[in-house]
């Protein structure tokens, strides 16, 4: 288990008018349409990596779909599970006993919200004694707080407000609905 503190950095942006509520068929379509769009990339990606609890369901999508190996790291940001909070900056990161020693090609890094960056810039520093000269490691994520500065490098929406995925408790107020994934947004 390893703990980063990144400096103060990017806030998470929210209007607080509601939560955006994208359909558990939005979620899975965008996590296919994610790993899609890495096919053809050199090197091919052979290995996913989900950053729990969110990024598990995309990435079991992703490396499904990839017909490659899933892993599971884990990986605290917030202090609870309640809407609205902003980034800390501090993430724990514990990386799965079945992790390979080196990765020598692509990994690919889901999660379901990069609200910050700083959960990916914590795993990817994990994971860097993991990856050898030549080895890539992507970030993607089904979406990206307008906030966010450092990542993913392939996601689905732009979002400005808390998110409520399918998988975690419902929100007890009005929710906004997503619009269908219809492309990949890179950096």
């Amino acid at each position: 288990m390893t703990t980063t503190q990144q400096p103060s950095g990017p806030q998470r942006v929210f209007a607080r008018t509601a939560p955006y509520a994208p359909s558990l068929c939005q979620c899975y379509d965008a996590a296919r349409l994610l790993a899609e769009s890495t096919i053809g990339a050199e090197p091919a990606v052979t290995a996913v990596i989900g950053i729990a609890n969110g990024g598990v369901k995309p990435a079991t999508v992703a490396a499904d779909f990839l017909k490659v190996p899933l892993y599971v790291a884990s990986a605290r940001h917030n202090a609870s599970d309640q809407p609205w909070q902003q980034a800390t900056g501090q993430v724990t990161v514990t990386l799965p006993d079945d992790l390979p020693p080196l990765f020598t090609r692509r990994v690919l890094l889901v999660d379901d919200i990069a609200g910050s960056g700083a959960t990916f810039l914590a795993v990817a520093q994990a994971l860097h004694g993991r990856l050898s000269a030549g080895a890539v490691l992507q970030t993607v994520a089904l979406c990206r707080n307008a906030g966010c500065t450092d990542g993913p490098d392939r996601w689905i929406w732009d979002v400005d407000d808390w998110v409520v995925f399918p998988w975690e408790a419902p929100h007890s107020g009005p929710v906004r609905a997503m619009p269908a994934p219809r492309r990949v947004i890179t950096r």
